[in-house]
């Protein structure tokens, strides 16, 4: 029911299982998050799959990141929802969350895009908390 935290379940999994990349289902949401998280430095690289094209509907892959050549430090520890379907959580920029004291970002969704909490409180725009990386 949820798409975004289906691809972070798949981040998740890929990242468990040590892969280099993992596909999910496109959207213009997902884009927007994904383009976040490499500028953050927490993915490598993503990019859309034109030929694995299902009806209007692409592929997007997602290059993972990690620290060291053997695959045990990777670049995410963890991604947590925080707003869902059934409960959404906004905050004003005054109280968007730190995470971990400014080593995690929070994703959220403000009137000029998906930003991350530090960028949201430069801009003092608040809006919907999506989700905690770190």
């Amino acid at each position: 029911m949820d798409p975004i935290a289906d691809m972070f379940s798949a981040i998740k999994n890929a990242i468990m299982r040590k892969k280099d990349y993992v596909d999910v289902p496109s959207s213009k949401v997902k884009e927007r998050i994904l383009e976040v998280l490499k500028r953050e430095g927490f993915i490598k690289d993503w990019e859309r799959l034109e030929e694995h094209k299902k009806g209007t509907q692409y592929v997007l892959r997602i290059h993972l990141k990690y620290l060291d050549p053997k695959k045990e430090r990777n670049a995410i520890t963890n991604l947590v929802k925080i707003s869902k379907p059934g409960k959404r959580v906004y905050a004003p920029a005054r109280d968007i969350p730190y995470v971990k004291r400014g080593l995690g970002i929070a994703l959220v969704s403000t009137d000029a895009g998906i930003v991350t909490d530090h960028e949201a409180r430069k801009m003092r725009k608040g809006g919907e908390v999506l989700a905690l990386v770190w």
